[in-house]
């Protein structure tokens, strides 16, 4: 760590004299395929991107959108961008029509000076010229394989601490994007928070297969080993969803110490674990594995431990923890050497599932639960809004100055900061925080608050053959639930799947759901796996999703 840097400029300069690794990208996913880069290699890139867009029009204050595919070039440009003193704006390529869409409406908001992208998407590009005309939008568009290794000289400019270093967009429907301005300091911040999460250790590898335009892929990750000076293994998310051995195969060849993973990898990781190909694996050096996904399922991390303590792993390892863009990305986690903890969710009628510990709140950070009605601090115990005060939180959303007030400048009585409201439900008790849930999800049936996760869980458990579901309410309390089905799943079979999921859900909750079938990969899910409820509900609303099968049931209470 660089203890006098104010900026990861400051970072990339001080170390642009270092041969010591600093990332190890695999382009097939396995080891066999590796690109290495030295800190000064990484350095040198990043000039040379900063001086191809310099040559471009690019100067301090521009915006650019960065979209290419993970690699070693993402990370020169991201630090190239910012060496210009301009101001990326991490985003997914627009592979399918629904990405350019989102592509579309991000470019749009931000009205970006450029757009950083590899040829692949070319066709791409020109469609999106097209959809820009009618908002006189014309960035530069450079292609990243343009750009040459060599790097010349160039007019860095070195920002202020409180100058804007990027701008991340949440996960959210197409129609309105929120880009969460993010400064230098904040990014700083972020950094030392991890840092005190996870105390020293001059021997960490780190390994992520996050998306590097995801706020845990970003920050938590590329960011952050670049700040603290320990190497970071890569590969693409692709290339883990495809065979989740790849991660586990990934940390034993590079004895990879920290990891991230949400809590959709885990349980994938988890269903393939039983397979031969697992065997002769070792996660025996892994000392932290940040879990980020809220909320975390007990379930899943049990049935983690399950299946990966064969194979070496160190149950104490895992670090449920809490986090979120408009906060730069850490706000609580669980200190690594100790098992993690679970408390049940308080419930109106006393029937409060375990929830997971998402450890401490950092030092440096202040969290109150609040009454949302009343805008009061509630005692340990009582679930409320999570608000958040500290230096990692955002400076705010880009041309929103309402929704910033009323998100990042919320206030208390008697209490002279300013809070960030979350949007999520949780609870403090014996100064560790629970997070159980959004505000906007939550399900209010017959007077009790039912956690759509909570129902979810209950969904998958009722058939093997689903892989995914969603459940919100509509109407008022009228429960829906979408389930995926497995390809192999033959119609036949939804009858059945559909009697066995309305009496899951039924016996637990007491309330019988509407059901319906869709093929896998149908519901909406933000890059970390999370699903985007909201944009299922309002999809559904639309006849927007195919269904294969529908069984709809007026919602009736349980009284037994």
């Amino acid at each position: 760590m660089l203890g006098n840097a104010k900026t990861i400029v400051d970072v990339v300069r001080a170390r642009s004299s270092s041969d010591a690794l600093a990332y190890v990208f695999l382009a097939d996913g396995t080891s066999a395929s590796e690109q290495r880069w030295t800190f000064a290699d990484t350095a040198r890139r990043s000039r040379a991107f900063a001086a191809h867009l310099a040559d471009r029009g690019i100067h301090a204050g521009s915006r650019v959108v960065l979209a290419t595919n993970p690699g070693l070039d993402y990370i020169a440009a991201l630090f190239g961008i910012m060496m210009l003193g301009a101001i990326p704006v991490p985003c997914f390529p627009p592979l399918r029509t629904k990405e350019l869409d989102r592509f579309h409406a991000i470019t749009v908001d931000c009205s970006p000076d450029g757009i950083v992208i590899d040829a692949m998407y070319s066709q791409q590009i020109d469609a999106l010229h097209d959809l820009l005309t009618p908002f006189d939008l014309d960035p530069t568009v450079t292609y990243a394989e343009d750009v040459g290794a060599d790097a010349r000289g160039v007019d860095a400019v070195s920002p202020a601490a409180e100058d804007l270093a990027l701008i991340q967009y949440t996960s959210g429907s197409t129609g309105s994007p929120r880009g969460v301005c993010l400064t230098h300091d904040n990014l700083v911040s972020n950094c030392q928070a991890l840092d005190r999460s996870m105390g020293r250790d001059p021997d960490r590898v780190g390994l992520s297969w996050l998306p590097p335009y995801h706020d845990m892929g970003l920050m938590g990750t590329i960011v952050l080993s670049m700040y603290h000076g320990w190497p970071l293994v890569l590969m693409s998310p692709m290339h883990f969803v495809q065979q989740p051995r790849r991660w586990f195969k990934a940390i034993t060849d590079y004895r990879v110490s920290i990891t991230v993973g949400p809590n959709f990898s885990l349980d994938l990781c988890a269903d393939s674990a039983g397979d031969e190909e697992f065997e002769n694996l070792d996660l025996s050096s892994v000392k932290e594995l940040y879990c980020g996904a809220e909320p975390i399922s007990v379930a899943t991390l049990d049935r983690f431990q399950g299946t990966s303590a064969p194979l070496g792993f160190d149950g104490r390892s895992l670090i449920p923890c809490y986090g979120m863009a408009e906060a730069t990305l850490f706000v609580s986690g669980k200190r690594a050497g100790s098992r993690y903890r679970t408390e049940p969710a308080p419930q109106v009628d006393g029937d409060g599932r375990p929830v997971v510990s998402c450890g401490e709140v950092d030092s440096e950070h202040t969290v109150r639960i609040v009454d949302t009605a009343g805008r009061r601090p509630l005692p340990d115990g009582a679930v409320g809004e999570i608000w958040v005060s500290g230096r990692s939180v955002a400076a705010g959303y880009l041309n929103r100055p309402e929704l910033t007030r009323e998100v990042f400048d919320a206030r208390l009585p008697g209490d002279e900061r300013s809070y960030l409201r979350t949007g999520d439900l949780g609870f403090l008790q014996s100064g560790e925080l629970y997070v159980t849930g959004r505000i906007k999800d939550l399900i209010i049936s017959s007077g009790r608050n039912i956690y759509p996760q909570d129902v979810e869980a209950a969904v998958m458990r009722a058939d093997s053959a689903l892989r995914g579901a969603a459940a919100f309410a509509v109407e008022g309390e009228r429960l829906v639930v979408l389930a995926e089905a497995t390809k192999r799943t033959s119609p036949e079979s939804y009858p059945a799947m559909v009697d066995n999921i309305r009496s899951s859900v039924t016996s637990e909750f007491g309330v019988g759901p509407d059901v319906h079938i869709c093929s896998e990969r149908t519901i909406p899910t933000t890059t970390s796996g999370k699903v985007r409820r909201q944009e299922a509900k309002r999809m559904f609303l639309a006849d927007a999703i195919r269904l294969l099968h529908s069984d709809s049931l007026a919602t009736q209470v349980c009284t037994a």
